[in-house]
C-alpha cells in the first residue's frame, strides 16, 4: 500500500551474451531499460549504444497482422458486452505462449491466408468490372435489333440517340433534311435494371425520345446540323455482337458465377478464424519482443563488455537475479539506491480494498517517487463526497448490486475490476446517505404512492437524519463545513508529507500554521452571521493573530532581505504568493456547495418522475401499466445521469480542491520489458504483497 522501493541495476556481460541478457530480462519482466550512457557519463568515450535489430520481430508482426486483417474483414470477432464497452487486453496463460511458440506454424498459415486474399482480391475486383458493364449496358438493354447492325458501313450512316419527345414533330416538318435520311422513334420498352429485371415506370418517365435515323455518306453532315437543331445526342453504341439484352444476361452470369467463388473463399477464410487466438498470442509476443528491442538500443557495448542500465522494485531483484543466473551465469547484476532528486520510475502496490481508487491516481498522474500514494488517503472523502451528490436508496442499491456483477465478470481484467469494485463501494455509500438524507427512489416512499404504512415510508421516517429538500440552509451549512474539514486533512497531508521527506520547517510554516489561521478566520467570519460566545471568540482572534503573524515572517523566507521576506509573507495571507491562502480557502470551500446541489437535483428529478408516473396512473384501463413503465424508465435514466454527475463532480472535488494542497503528479510509470502492453497481458500468479 505504498509507492514501490526501486533499484537502480546495471547488469553487465560479455558482449556475445548480450542477446540471452536481453531475452532474459524480457521473461523477467522486471526492468525498465533507461539509457545507459546518462547513468555512466564517464563511458562516452569506450563505450557506444547497443545496435539492435528488430526486423526478425518486424517480419513476424507484418504476417501476424495480415492474417487477423483478414480473419477481421471477412469474419470479424464477436465481443461480449464487455469488451464492447472497453478495450480489454488479451489475457495469456504462460504455458499458452510457450506452446503457440513452438508449435503454430506462421509461416504457413500466413502464405495461406495471402493466397486466399489475393483470391479474393481478384474475384472483387471481377465483379467489379463486370458490375460496372451491366451498369453501362443496362439503359440499352431494351435496343430492339442487334447493335453490330448499325455498324459504319461504306455507303451509309446510322444514327441512334435521343432528342427531346417534344421535337419529335418539329423534326417531321424540317425541310433541311436531306433527300437520303430517314428515321424512325425507337418505342420505348420496359427499362432493364441492373439485376435483370425491367422497369416499365422509369422508362415512362422519360422525356426524351429515342430515334434511329440513317442516310448517305455524302448528306451526313447536313443531317447531323438538322439533328443538332432539334437538341439530338447521339448514343454510342457498346462494341459487341448480338443484342444488349442477350449481352447484360451474360455479365449476369458471369456476376453470379463469381459471387459463388467470392462465398467459397470466404468460407475457406471463416475457417481459418480457429487460428485466431494464436496470431493474437503472437501478436502480443512479437510486440513485447520489438519494444524490449527498442529498449535495449538504450544499452551500451565496448569491444568486451555489453551493460544494460534500468529500474527494478526492490521485490522482484531476487526474481531478476534467478533468472539471470540461470540463463546467462556469466552475467554480473549491480544494485543502488537511487539518489535523491533522480527521477525514479514509479510503481504502486496497493492492498485489495485500496486498490480500485488507484484509478483516480492514474488519472491525475503518480506521485513523485519521494512523495507517497495518496490512495489511501483519498477512498474515504471520495465515497463520502460521492455518496452525498448521489444520495438515494434505491439508486445505491442499484449501483451496488451493478458493481458486484461487474466485478464478478471482470475479474481477470485488473483495470476494469477496479473500475467495478470502485461502483460497488460507491454503490454502498449512496445508499449509506440516501438512508440519513431520507431519499428512497425520491419519494417514492409517500402513501400516495405505496399506500399508507408501507416499509419505505416507516424506514425513511425511522431512519432520516437531514432532509435537503425540507431545509437546505442545514444542508449547505453540513456542505461547507465538510469543506472545512477536508481542507484542513488536505494541509495535514502536506505536513505528512514534509516531514515523511525531513522537511519540518515546511511542515510548520506551510502547514501547521495554516491550521492556526484558518479555523481562527473561520471564527471570526461566524459572527458576521452568529453570536460567538466570548472565550471562543477570543480563542479563535488568538490563533488568527498567532498564525497570521508566523505566516508573515515565515512564507517569505526564500525571499532576500527583510522587507522582501515580510512583504511576501503579508502578500501570501491574501493567497497570491505562498502555498496557500485566505481567499482561496474560501473559494474551495465555496465550491463544496456543489454537494447541496448535486444531493437536490437527484432528489428533485426523482421525484418529478413519481408525479409524472402519478399523473399517467389515472388514465383508464392501461394506468398502471403507465406508472410502471413511467417509474422504470424515468428512474433508470436519473439514474444514469445522477450516477455520472455525482462521479464527476467528486472526482473535481478530489482532483482541484483537494489535491491541490498537498499533491503533485506527473512522475513517468515504471515500464518493464516485457510481454505486458496495453492490449496483451500475461497472467501470473497473484502476487502476495497485494
Amino acid at each position: 500500500m505504498a509507492i514501490d522501493r526501486m533499484k537502480k541495476v546495471t547488469i553487465a556481460c560479455p558482449v556475445h551474451s548480450a542477446n540471452r541478457v536481453n531475452r532474459a530480462l524480457y521473461d523477467a519482466n522486471a526492468v525498465e531499460v533507461v539509457d545507459a550512457l546518462d547513468v555512466h557519463e564517464n563511458a562516452r568515450e569506450f563505450f557506444k549504444h547497443h545496435e539492435a535489430s528488430i526486423d526478425e520481430s518486424d517480419q513476424h508482426t507484418i504476417k501476424i497482422k495480415l492474417v487477423l486483417t483478414l480473419l477481421n474483414e471477412v469474419a470479424p470477432e464477436e465481443k461480449g458486452f464487455f469488451e464492447g464497452l472497453t478495450p480489454l487486453p488479451i489475457l495469456v496463460e504462460p504455458s499458452e505462449l510457450s506452446k503457440t511458440l513452438h508449435s503454430f506454424d506462421l509461416d504457413s498459415i500466413h502464405d495461406e491466408a495471402r493466397s486466399l486474399d489475393d483470391i479474393r482480391k481478384r474475384a472483387e475486383r471481377r465483379m467489379a468490372e463486370v458490375r460496372g458493364q451491366i451498369d453501362s449496358l443496362a439503359p440499352l438493354a431494351d435496343v430492339p435489333f442487334h447493335v453490330s447492325d448499325l455498324r459504319r458501313s461504306k455507303y451509309s450512316r446510322v444514327f441512334f440517340g435521343t432528342l427531346p419527345a417534344k421535337n419529335i414533330e418539329s423534326l417531321k416538318t424540317r425541310t433541311d433534311l436531306p433527300g437520303s435520311f430517314a428515321w424512325e422513334v425507337v418505342p420505348a420498352a420496359a427499362a432493364f435494371r441492373a439485376d435483370g429485371g425491367t422497369d416499365a415506370k422509369a422508362s415512362a418517365k422519360s422525356d426524351r425520345a429515342r430515334i434511329l435515323a440513317a442516310c448517305l455518306v455524302d448528306d451526313e453532315p447536313a443531317a447531323r446540323r438538322a439533328l443538332a437543331a432539334e437538341q439530338f445526342e447521339e448514343i454510342v453504341l457498346p462494341q459487341i455482337s448480338g443484342s444488349v439484352r442477350d449481352r447484360v444476361r451474360e455479365l449476369e452470369g458471369d456476376y453470379a458465377a463469381c459471387l459463388d467463388e467470392l462465398d467459397e473463399i470466404r468460407k475457406r477464410i471463416t475457417a481459418m478464424t480457429k487460428h485466431r487466438r494464436a496470431l493474437q498470442v503472437l501478436e502480443g509476443h512479437w510486440d513485447g519482443v520489438r519494444r524490449a528491442k527498442r529498449a535495449m538500443g538504450e544499452a551500451i557495448e565496448g569491444r568486451w563488455v555489453h551493460m544494460v542500465c534500468g529500474y527494478c522494485r526492490e521485490r522482484d531483484l531476487s526474481r531478476v537475479e534467478q533468472t539471470l543466473r540461470k540463463d546467462v551465469p556469466e552475467a554480473v547484476l549491480f544494485a543502488e539506491d537511487p539518489a535523491p532528486g533522480e527521477p525514479v520510475p514509479v510503481s504502486i502496490t496497493s492492498s485489495r480494498n485500496i486498490r480500485p481508487i488507484q484509478m483516480l491516481i492514474n488519472l491525475f498522474g503518480l506521485p513523485p517517487y519521494s512523495s507517497f500514494d495518496p490512495s489511501p488517503f483519498i477512498i474515504g472523502n471520495f465515497l463520502l463526497f460521492f455518496g452525498i451528490c448521489f444520495g438515494d436508496v434505491g439508486y445505491g442499491l442499484m449501483l451496488t448490486v451493478l458493481g458486484y456483477y461487474l466485478s464478478r465478470k471482470t475479474r481477470a481484467y485488473q483495470g476494469v475490476n477496479n473500475f467495478s469494485k470502485l461502483l460497488f463501494y460507491a454503490g454502498i455509500s449512496t445508499t449509506i446517505f440516501g438512508v440519513l438524507l431520507g431519499s428512497w427512489f425520491g419519494d417514492l416512499y409517500q402513501a400516495k404512492y405505496l399506500g399508507e404504512g408501507n416499509f419505505l415510508l416507516r424506514a425513511q421516517q425511522s431512519l432520516t437524519v437531514l432532509d435537503p429538500l425540507a431545509d437546505p440552509v442545514t444542508m449547505l451549512l453540513a456542505a461547507l463545513g465538510i469543506g472545512m474539514l477536508n481542507q484542513f486533512y488536505g494541509i495535514a497531508l502536506k505536513m505528512y508529507g514534509a516531514l515523511r521527506s525531513g522537511d519540518t520547517a515546511a511542515a510548520i510554516c506551510d502547514g501547521l500554521l495554516w491550521l492556526i489561521t484558518l479555523p481562527g478566520m473561520v471564527i471570526l467570519v461566524g459572527t458576521l452571521f452568529a453570536p460567538i460566545p466570548g472565550p471562543i471568540l477570543t480563542t479563535g482572534l488568538a490563533m488568527f493573530g498567532i498564525g497570521a503573524l508566523g505566516l508573515v515572517l515565515t512564507q517569505g523566507r526564500d525571499q532576500q532581505g527583510l522587507v522582501g521576506r515580510l512583504g511576501t509573507g503579508l502578500v501570501s495571507l491574501y493567497g497570491i504568493v505562498g502555498s496557500y491562502g485566505c481567499t482561496a480557502f474560501v473559494g474551495d470551500v465555496l465550491s463544496y456547495c456543489r454537494l447541496l446541489a448535486l444531493a437536490l437535483t437527484t432528489s428533485i428529478v426523482a421525484l418529478t418522475i413519481n408525479l409524472i408516473a402519478d399523473l399517467m396512473r389515472g388514465a383508464p384501463v392501461v394506468g398502471p401499466v403507465l406508472f410502471v413503465i413511467v417509474l422504470v424508465l424515468g428512474h433508470t435514466f436519473n439514474f444514469a445521469i445522477s450516477l455520472l454527475g455525482a462521479f464527476v463532480h467528486a472526482m473535481r472535488l478530489i482532483f482541484v480542491e483537494f489535491f491541490g494542497r498537498f499533491y503533485e503528479g506527473g512522475a513517468k510509470p515504471f515500464d518493464p520489458v516485457g510481454f505486458d502492453s496495453p492490449s496483451h497481458a500475461l497472467q501470473r500468479p497473484v502476487d502476495s504483497a497485494s
